[in-house]
């Protein structure tokens, strides 16, 4: 079995490595960062250099705002927002300052896996949530809820790592109002609310701030470049606070102050949106790519469901296999993919895996299930 807490990047072996949720280096958009680096620091106010205000510079948050609400989040204000350094630090700084070792975390029974080693570090025990085809369900909500008297309700709520399913609006709405009636925290990851195909994604946890204990993660790591380590937190006004009195906050000031510049000039050039445009139809066509190959190669060995946004495919065995001991032979057949127990809290997920169409060009994603093909076949 592979390591799942070893880092591991596309190009770093000869494998077609699946298992990587990474974006493509070209779907990085190089050439449009160099402009907006050289007018970043062309044009930085001399304040750019020095520490920066502990809630993200305004100039960044305000067309931050003005991108978000562009793509149909129509609350979204610049005194909500909070720079962060992309949302795996944003949630380790969630966990720091709204939990204590013991507490309960809440989480999707199919969930980022290494947002479980987060929890872990953190010292929550976790506790997987049932799910159907429309995201958590509410009697097994409401069922934890009344058992384990969580602090804390984590959810990948639109084109979810690994499933690719979408949160129903109304589940949305209720998760809400049940962290104000029972005093927990909602840390929705939109890490890929705007990755959508076509149609949009549910409306954003951003939409129930005023209903509930709300803190959206969002990230430019997944329709930027992850290098750059920029994000931001959403907040329910009455959590704001608790954020601003961090003493590392306070200490060093803006997380990350430099890089928010550099992506304050390509959300106001423009930049950001017409890139997110190319985005979605890249990743679409990969995912369309990646069914077909799928098709062709798999139908007597998994079933899946064909994901509307997102970077992932969740396959399901048709057989019991644990996918844990498929990573080597895998490895040797030059194809990678995810192991569908990192993702579970409870190993509840053997005969699963998760496979990434970001990382790959068409060519190379066909390739890779037909590699994976000959490993299932010679079981």
């Amino acid at each position: 079995m592979s390591d799942p807490l070893k880092f591991e990047r596309a190009g770093d072996d000869d494998r077609i490595n699946l298992a990587v949720g990474q974006p493509s280096p070209d779907l990085i958009p190089t050439e449009m960062l160099q402009t907006a680096a050289a007018n970043a620091f062309n044009k930085a106010p001399e304040h750019a250099f020095n520490y920066g205000d502990p809630q993200g510079e305004l100039a960044y948050r305000a067309a931050l705002a003005l991108f978000l609400q562009g793509q149909g989040q129509t609350t979204v204000c610049a005194e909500s927002l909070f720079l962060t350094g992309g949302s795996s630090q944003a949630l380790d700084f969630i966990c720091e300052r709204f939990t204590q070792p013991g507490d309960v975390v809440l989480v999707e029974d199919s969930t980022y896996f290494l947002a479980l080693q987060i929890f872990k570090d953190r010292g929550l025990n976790i506790v997987g949530l049932s799910c159907d085809a429309n995201g958590i369900e509410l009697p097994a909500l409401t069922a934890a809820i009344e058992t384990h008297k969580p602090r804390l309700l984590y959810t990948i709520a639109s084109f979810a790592n690994p499933t690719g399913l979408c949160l129903a609006e109304d589940r949305r709405a209720e998760i809400a109002r049940l962290s104000s009636d029972h005093d927990f925290i909602v840390a929705a990851d939109e890490a890929y609310q705007l990755l959508h195909f076509e149609k949009p994604a549910p409306k954003s946890f951003s939409h129930f701030l005023n209903d509930g204990n709300i803190l959206c993660l969002g990230t430019f790591s997944k329709i930027l470049a992850p290098g750059l380590r920029v994000g931001w937190l959403e907040v329910s006004e009455g959590l704001m606070p608790r954020l601003l009195a961090s003493g590392w906050v306070n200490s060093g000031g803006a997380i990350n102050q430099m890089a928010s510049f550099i992506v304050t000039d390509c959300l106001q050039q423009g930049a950001q949106a017409a890139h997110l445009l190319t985005l979605r139809r890249t990743l679409a066509a990969r995912a369309a790519v990646m069914q077909s190959a799928l098709e062709a190669s798999l139908p007597e060995f998994a079933s899946w469901t064909v994901p509307a946004g997102g970077y992932f495919f969740w396959l399901r065995l048709t057989d019991p296999s644990n996918t844990d001991n498929l990573v080597a032979s895998a490895s040797r057949a030059g194809v990678g993919f995810q192991p569908g127990n990192f993702s579970s809290a409870n190993a509840q997920h053997p005969n699963y895996l998760r496979l990434s169409f970001a990382a790959y060009d068409s060519a190379e994603i066909e390739t890779g299930i037909r590699r994976l093909r000959a490993v299932l076949s010679a079981r």
